[in-house]
């Protein structure tokens, strides 16, 4: 869910016929054995990386040649149990955007349909969308700039999901939400002038295919995708959750824990996955396993490559698999894109696809989109002699990979093919604390499997990482108290009071019924309340006060100090008409209407 930013260097639609994998397959067959020492070599490594970065559990799994390598299982699912249960292949992680993928791949079928095209402007299918903002929105921008983030629509997200896992935006109001979302910046229209993250545009487009279809998203990923490929491992549906069990035991279901100070476990779960919210499935709400997402990576490369069959991948083959549902995945993984500049030294493009990033190894992208602070950024001169130091492969054979990464307080996820050996790797771990568990262990899993050299230290790196992560929470509240300033008088409370409504929410400000201070109570859940403390003159903060609050919270992903302040707004006569909050880092406050 993380909100990343950039200003893209062209938008150009192509076949980029250059990257067709089919057209240059690599030539490093080495024996199996050697390949799955290698990969088994990192087991060591891969347990300290779970500690290191204070997650329950981390479960890999690999193909290679297309072939299934290993899959494996790390720590514990419930990490409070007296005697543990590892995950195995079919314990059921949250994707997080991840989940996005499945939304491009439905898409693709309904365009290989004939109910759609792929250059359609959105808002043909859905007329009540009309953004208050920049019209082309809805009016121009089609589904390729919509699954490449170039629609215009900006990220608003939390206001959707709250804290501990809470989903504040219900479908119906859904709509209202992405029609008050941000088009621009002070003026400058997103539209196909920037690759502006947006989940909330995945989460529109649930919307099309469930009005094009005539189902339920998640009954159309379930009919169309989930059931075709004998994927009876991944959840959309909430009660999937309740009766996926381990050997007739406990739900194998891989819910999140954070871990605090004294190193106990504090469980988190979230609301996410249901049938009830397609956008929110769409977005984050997925919960799969390394065995299905293993399945669904050969999948991919099964309909993208012309020469090869089902029978060619023994994941498919052995699952009895006989037509594969996936279509258009030419498109989707090679054609509308934007690309993302990075500033490493060996300038290898990188592009963002239809839910995919396209990166060609040796580069810093490799880690790009995941919850490490170094890697994969545009990091200033201080942080790149190190990030450079660690870009896999230096001296080794380029090679094309595509990702997807999932990041969320509930954990961290990444899916890497590599079309050129037709390999594929998947990690979820199921908590986030001190770094992306996922993404320090799958590049660990890359680098053993094509025996990248110089080889790097992927401990120091998590190391680093740790200890950077370990620091976010004390700069969050030493800019709080550095923005504090409450040496003016605090206004009466009453002035505040009362009900603020904007993108699809209430902000209701009200007493404690027992100490009578303020409170924000979001949508009227008595499970979404929050003290508030005077920041500044009209201005109220409802930040934890300790690292451990912010973990068990699930606030990971509110990590700038202004997203945890409410500023109140006076009309010409002193009376407070509203209240703004800053959602999306640097870009403007939204307003919140006083009722």
């Amino acid at each position: 869910m993380a909100v990343l930013w950039w200003r893209a260097r062209s938008g150009v639609k192509t076949d980029l016929v250059g990257y067709l994998p089919f057209l240059a397959r690599t030539k490093d067959h080495q024996p199996a054995e050697a390949v799955q020492q290698r990969l088994e070599g990192v087991f060591a490594t891969i347990e300290e990386l779970r500690e290191i970065c204070q997650v329950p559990s981390i479960s890999i799994g690999v193909i290679h040649r297309r072939k299934l390598v290993l899959t494996h299982g790390f720590g514990a699912i419930d990490p409070r149990l007296g005697d543990p249960v590892p995950p195995d292949d079919e314990t059921l992680y949250t994707l997080c955007s991840i989940s996005k993928v499945f939304v491009s791949a439905a898409v693709g079928i309904l365009v290989e349909d004939g109910k759609l095209e792929w250059t359609d402007p959105v808002g043909k299918y859905l007329p009540e969308f009309k953004p208050n903002g920049d019209p082309r929105v809805a009016t121009e921008a089609t589904f390729n700039d919509f699954l490449r983030h170039s629609g215009g629509l900006s990220n608003p997200v939390i206001t959707i999901l709250a804290q501990e896992g809470k989903v504040l935006v219900q479908q119906r109001d859904f709509i209202e939400l992405v029609n008050e979302a941000r088009t621009d910046d002070r003026g400058q229209p997103y539209f196909n002038r920037e690759h502006k993250y947006s989940n909330i545009a995945y989460g529109l487009i649930t919307l099309v295919i469930e009005r094009v279809s005539g189902m339920r998203y998640a009954e159309f990923l379930q009919k169309r995708i989930l059931d075709p490929l004998g994927m009876t491992n991944t959840a959309v549906f909430k009660n999937r959750l309740l009766h996926k069990s381990k050997d007739g035991g406990p739900p194998n279901v891989a819910h999140a824990y954070a871990q605090l100070d004294d190193g106990s476990w504090s469980f988190m779960d979230h609301e996410w996955t249901s049938e009830d919210n397609s956008p929110v499935l769409g977005m984050v709400g997925v919960r799969s396993s390394v065995k299905d997402m293993m399945v669904f990576s050969a999948a991919i490369m099964e309909a993208w490559f012309d020469d090869l069959s089902v029978s060619d991948f023994s994941i498919l083959a052995d699952s009895g698999l006989r037509e594969n549902p996936l279509k258009q995945m030419g498109p989707i993984l090679n054609g509308y894109y934007w690309t993302r500049p990075h500033n490493d030294p060996f300038q290898n493009e990188a592009a963002y696809h239809l839910g995919w990033l396209r990166a060609r190894l040796p580069t810093c992208m490799v880690s790009w989109g995941s919850w490490n602070s170094v890697l994969g950024r545009n990091v200033t001169e201080s942080g790149q002699s190190f990030r450079d130091r660690c870009i896999l492969g230096q001296t080794s054979e380029p090679r094309l990979l595509y990702k997807s990464t999932g990041i969320g307080f509930c954990g961290t996820g990444c899916l890497h093919i590599f079309p050129e050996t037709q390999s594929a790797i998947v990690v979820f771990s199921n908590g986030l604390n001190c770094a992306d568990a996922a993404d320090l262990v799958a590049s660990a899993l890359i680098q053993a499997l094509f025996d990248l050299q110089p080889p790097v230290d992927l401990l120091s790196i998590g190391k680093r990482e740790r200890d950077v992560r370990k620091a976010q929470f004390q700069q969050i509240m030493r800019d709080l108290d550095d923005h504090r300033d409450v040496s003016g008088r605090e206004s009466n409370h009453d002035d505040y009071i009362g009900r603020y409504h904007g993108l699809a929410i209430d902000l209701v400000i009200r007493r404690g019924t027992e100490d009578g201070k303020l409170q924000l109570c979001l949508n009227n859940r008595e499970d979404a309340v929050w003290p508030l403390e005077y920041h500044n003159v009209d201005q109220y903060s409802f930040w934890p006060k300790t690292r451990d609050d912010w973990l068990k919270g699930g606030w990971l992903d509110w990590d700038e100090y202004t997203i945890g302040i409410l500023s109140f707004k006076r009309d010409e006569f002193g009376a407070v008409n509203g209240a703004t909050w800053v959602l999306e880092g640097p870009d403007e406050a939204y307003f919140f209407h006083k009722m």
